[in-house]
Order: C-alpha cells, then structure tokens, then sequence
C-alpha cells in the first residue's frame, strides 16, 4: 500500500471524527450527599450525614432537597424516595437550596409544588413569599412543613406518598427541576437515636444482663 493511500485515508477518518457532534455533558444528580455551600439556615439543620438530593448543573448551579421528620436527622434515601415513620401529630419537613454560580444578576422565578399522591397539592413562590434565607453570593435555602397547608390534605396517621418539586426558571443553563419524595408509613424506621439516647439503652441492656445472670447464679431448691 502507497504511502498516500494511507495518508489519505487518516485524514479521511479524521475528518469524519471531527464532523461527528459532540456530546453535551449532563447535569448530574447525587442521592445523600451535601450542597457545596452545606446547610446554614436556622440552628440545628446542619444535620450530619446531610443525606440530601443535590443537582449539579452544567453553568455550575445547583439545586437541593431532603425530607426528614421535623427536628430529626434526615434519613439515607433511595433515590429521591425518602421512607420514615410518621404517627398522630407527627411533622414532616422538607428543606430546600439552591446555589448560583452568577448570583443573582439574572432575573429569577422559583416554584415550589406539594403534591399528596392521594389527593391535595400546594405551590408557592419561596422568593416571593420570603421564605428564603440568603447567604453570600447567590445561595438561599429554608425549610418548609407538609403540615402547614390545608390543601396538601397531610395526615401523618396514614401510610402516604408526597413530592415535593423545586423548579427554577432564569438560569443560565434555563429550566431546572428537582423532586424528592417522602413515603410514610408505619412500618419504617422513625428516625436514629441521639447518642444520649444510645447511651441510656446500653446502660439499660447491660442491667438487664446483669439481673438475668444473678438469676442463672441463683441456686435452685430440691
């Protein structure tokens, strides 16, 4: 074979590399992970692990959610599907974020929407409500309880399924979406323990071994 003929036939397969598209990368999402600005709202809702759903956009914006009882730890998800306990009375909250690369400089809308499977939903405009609590340059983040509207039909007694939607319109990369949802029921685990509560099980498990060894001690009458 000529050495033209394979010049000639690398340039050709170069060519055809070269007018093939590129792939455009993909906006990711990671389950029970942390915001890259973590959580700062409030006092005690830096929970750790954070177990929050994070979309990272391809402009380097980002959006969060997580569901958990309220004043409780959120638990790991599956997915965006978070599994608890819930009993009568008992509240369930939902936090949210998001994170601006190019801050706020852009006009921006945000929409936040509750949907109970069975039947009730909700929106609001966090931004327009004030419902945020911003914080350096272009992140805001608050949270917000499935007990507060009426119309969400929440009844913490029943087994039930809940979304919860962050949408963002205004973005530089443009309309970005991010669901989590909250499967409550009574047979899930209701939350983890705080060590001061670990600390007086352990203490009650070893009396308890303690009294049952006393016992196997204890001589038996003829």
């Amino acid at each position: 074979m000529k050495l033209t003929s394979v010049l000639a036939g690398a340039a050709l397969a170069a060519g055809l590399v070269a007018a093939l598209p590129m792939s455009a990368a993909a906006d990711t999402t990671a389950f029970n992970s942390t915001p890259a600005d973590t959580w700062f709202y409030g006092t005690g809702n830096g929970y750790a692990p954070a177990n929050t759903e994070v979309l990272s956009t391809t402009a380097g914006d980002q959006l969060y959610l997580r569901l958990h009882n309220t004043f409780l730890p959120a638990l790991a998800s599956v997915g965006n599907v978070y599994s608890f306990a819930t009993s009568a009375g008992q509240q369930v909250s939902f936090d949210w974020g998001f994170d601006l690369h190019s801050g706020f400089d852009a006009p921006l809308s945000a929409l936040i929407t509750l949907t109970n499977l069975a039947g009730g939903s909700f929106s609001y405009n966090p931004l327009a409500l004030g419902n945020d609590n911003a914080i350096g340059f272009g992140s805001t983040q608050n949270s917000f309880r499935l007990n507060w509207p009426p119309t969400l039909n929440f009844k913490p007694a029943i087994d039930g399924t809940y979304k919860v939607n962050l949408t963002l319109t205004g973005l530089d990369g443009g309309t970005k979406s991010l669901d989590a949802v909250a499967k409550l029921g009574k047979g899930f685990t209701a939350g983890v323990p705080e060590p001061s509560t670990w600390a007086m099980m352990l203490v009650g498990f070893g009396g308890l071994g303690a009294v049952l060894r006393a016992n196997r001690r204890r001589p038996v009458a003829a």
